[in-house]
């Protein structure tokens, strides 16, 4: 995927709200710094476990930008809106730019021009420090071993699964299975389910994405698939879940750390997946094919 394909995907995210969709194209063509990296819709996980999806995030800088309609305006809705800011800025660390787009729009161009020139002074304020962006490493198993780990927050997705796999110790050139037994932990699996319902499974995420549940659609293998999880004493997952990228592309997307809760597998007849954690701890190969 080039660059130029993945800014039009996520300019397109915004087509259908059209002020949202004026302030970010403005940010982004006035910023015009094909180094500097912009996501809109970005998934943000809350200290509650419920998420919220900011307009534009530049994760070189850490930084949102919330577009705030006519409807933010009421009293209820700042409130809504302030408390919500504060989740995300206690969860994570991010700051947080707002643009009101109810003043008209010499007052827009103002707070985005503001916004801009906050966005330059970081870059200069970084100096070495500042990591263009690189497109290609983004997906590169390379990057999370370098880093040390994968954070659900920097939306991380492979094209392939034995790239996530080779985040853990592997050197693999394919995966044709669901799944790979995590060569240093004990008790993990790397998976890679379709969490929708397909052809023998029934499986589902909240939409919160704390609770996996996994069920085959055959009543006795969904049993039997029960038992023999609850036996193996493998109770741990990390998830990179089946989906479609940018591009309509199938790719396998961090989803975070999971744990079998056991009493309520067996209340509900599905395995049940509680995620623990939002970052996992990755590894250089171990030289294994």
């Amino acid at each position: 995927m080039t660059k130029l394909e993945f800014i039009l995907k996520q300019l397109a995210k915004t087509n259908k709200k059209n002020y949202e969709n004026y302030v970010v194209t403005r940010i982004w063509h006035i910023l015009d710094d094909l180094d500097i990296k912009f996501i809109t819709q970005q998934y943000v996980t809350r200290d509650d476990g419920r998420y919220a999806l900011t307009d534009m995030y530049f994760p070189q800088f850490h930084l949102h930008v919330e577009v705030d309609e006519l409807h933010h305006e009421n009293d209820v809705n700042i409130k809504s809106d302030k408390i919500r800011e504060q989740d995300i800025i206690h969860s994570t660390g991010h700051e947080i730019h707002r643009v009101k787009v109810v003043n008209g729009i010499e007052e827009i161009h103002r707070q985005v021009q503001s916004i801009v020139e906050h966005i330059q002074a970081l870059r200069l304020q970084m100096g070495e420090d500042f990591v263009p962006w690189d497109i290609e490493k983004e997906v590169s198993p390379q990057t999370y071993i370098d880093l040390g780990y994968i954070d659900l927050k920097d939306n991380v997705a492979f094209h392939r699964s034995f790239e996530a796999c080779n985040c853990f110790g592997y050197n693999w050139r394919a995966l044709m299975r669901g799944g790979a037994k995590h060569p240093i932990e004990e008790g993990v699996t790397i998976w890679f389910p379709k969490l929708y319902p397909n052809t023998e499974w029934d499986n589902s995420i909240s939409s919160d994405g704390m609770i996996i549940r996994e069920k085959h659609i055959d009543p006795v293998r969904a049993i039997e698939h029960i038992n023999d999880h609850i036996d193996s004493g493998i109770h741990k997952r990390i998830v990179f879940a089946r989906v479609k990228g940018p591009l309509g592309d199938i790719m396998y997307r961090f989803k975070g750390v999971f744990r079998l809760d056991i009493a309520k597998t067996r209340e509900e007849g599905n395995l049940h997946w509680v995620k623990y954690s939002d970052v996992v701890k990755t590894y250089a190969p171990l030289g294994r094919n």
